[in-house]
């Protein structure tokens, strides 16, 4: 969490972040004043995933990459695609299968993902794993509470109305404060012992633009707040520590914009998709779908991200 050194007020990605927490700010403040039609939140959130959330996980063949080279392998193309493609047909096997455990499995692997991206630098101690979990989990339950019906809904529409499913979540929305509570002291205790054991320098700048983040995420409904999160937050720090690992002479906006031959070809294959879907199965459930279909394409994402960070670790 640490920014790069500029004179500028504001580096270009911090000026990013500010305009996605006014814009959140203001659509929580029309929230407020009058009735927001469902299809304006969709929209705000559509626009966030599209122009930074996708960008973000368009550069992972350059990631992959510099893996590789490290490790002194090769990188070939085809074999990051067909790994990539392999990887999504494997976890699109297994939500036909076992939809909870699946759902479960992309929620815990989130979890972790989140939090190693947000605490970075931090050592490979089990203490900073602690950590990560902690952190990553607190945010992950703190955003899905904005709503707890509709996310409640929606798990047991994906998990194809699992009653166990809906209870767990009923269950911890009932007890969301003890449970909001024990992660928060758990981050604490661990945090500090983590400190203790390996200190790592963290800065109070992007600790406070990170509580910011949270408090306009606190005033929203769902799929913003989860927007301004991912796009305003998460998106934008892995941009960076994308831009750090591959020694990048460029700005993050460079890496942006090396990101957006696969970002316009994720584009192209979604509006395909939705509009087949619009087509042929109209008649069905769109969300679980949706929500499935993105767990799908995520995954392999989060894994390149794991190696990356664990790479990072080990060059320190």
């Amino acid at each position: 969490m640490l920014p790069k050194h500029t004179t500028q007020l504001f580096s270009p990605a911090e000026s990013v972040r500010l305009a996605i927490v006014l814009a959140g700010a203001g659509l929580a403040f029309a929230h407020q004043v009058c009735e927001v039609p469902a299809a304006v939140d969709f929209a705000f959130f559509l626009v966030l995933v599209v122009v930074v959330g996708i960008p973000h996980g368009a550069v992972d063949h350059l990631v992959d990459e510099q893996c590789l080279k490290y490790r002194h392998q090769n990188f070939s193309t085809f074999r990051f695609l067909l790994k990539y493609l392999v990887q999504m047909l494997a976890y699109a096997g297994l939500w036909l299968i076992f939809p909870g455990f699946s759902l479960l499995l992309f929620l815990l692997f989130s979890v972790w993902h989140f939090g190693e991206s947000d605490m970075q630098p931090a050592p490979r101690h089990p203490i900073w794993s602690v950590v990560k979990f902690a952190l990553g989990s607190l945010v992950l339950f703190f955003i899905l509470l904005r709503e707890p019906d509709l996310t409640g809904d929606l798990v047991y529409r994906i998990t194809l109305s699992n009653p166990v499913a809906r209870e767990v979540w009923t269950t911890a929305v009932i007890y969301q404060r003890p449970v909001i509570l024990g992660l928060g002291v758990l981050l604490l205790c661990s945090f500090l012992l983590a400190q203790h054991r390996e200190p790592v320098k963290h800065s109070g700048r992007g600790w406070l633009q990170f509580v910011v983040v949270l408090v306009v995420v606190s005033v929203l409904p769902l799929l913003p707040a989860f927007a301004v999160y991912f796009a305003g937050w998460h998106s934008l720090n892995t941009f960076q520590h994308m831009n750090e690992f591959l020694a990048a002479e460029g700005s993050d906006q460079s890496l942006w914009k090396k990101a957006m031959p696969f970002t316009l070809l994720a584009i192209v294959f979604l509006a395909g998709v939705a509009l087949f879907w619009w087509n042929v199965f109209s008649h069905l459930d769109p969300l679980p779908v949706l929500f499935i279909f993105f767990a799908i394409i995520t995954l392999p994402h989060l894994l390149i991200m794991h190696r990356m960070f664990r790479a990072k670790t080990v060059l320190q």
